[in-house]
């Protein structure tokens, strides 16, 4: 299967991910695509952001080293791509749909919920 048949099998927004993906370095995108594959399913946005949340709640408790450090990085990617996938009108975001998912995953929504936790 050559690279375009493989392209053509992705979701918009994993192929979106994707080509945001080839421009970071190589520890920080298998990072990324780690926490992907522990999130299940197709991207979306809501599992971009979920994963990177849980990801975020796991360094909270974890040592300050290396690991952790990657991960950090990239909950902070995926958590960014997921707001930058929710308003990109190419995959049906938008301003509103971006808005909606900050509010739900962010300070006031689940991130702000499990720093309060902990």
């Amino acid at each position: 299967m050559g690279e375009q048949d493989v392209r053509r099998a992705l979701s918009p927004v994993r192929e979106w991910l994707e080509i945001r993906l080839a421009e970071t370095p190589s520890d920080l995108a298998e990072a990324v695509h780690r926490l992907l594959a522990a999130a299940g399913g197709e991207p979306t946005p809501q599992r971009m952001a979920d994963a990177a949340i849980d990801m975020f709640d796991r360094i909270s408790t974890a040592p300050h080293d290396r690991a952790g450090a990657l991960g950090l990085l990239a909950a902070d990617a995926l958590l960014t791509y997921a707001f930058e996938a929710a308003a990109d009108p190419a995959l049906g975001g938008s301003f509103e749909k971006a808005m909606r998912l900050a509010r739900e995953a962010g300070p006031a929504g689940e991130l702000g919920r499990r720093c309060a936790a902990s």
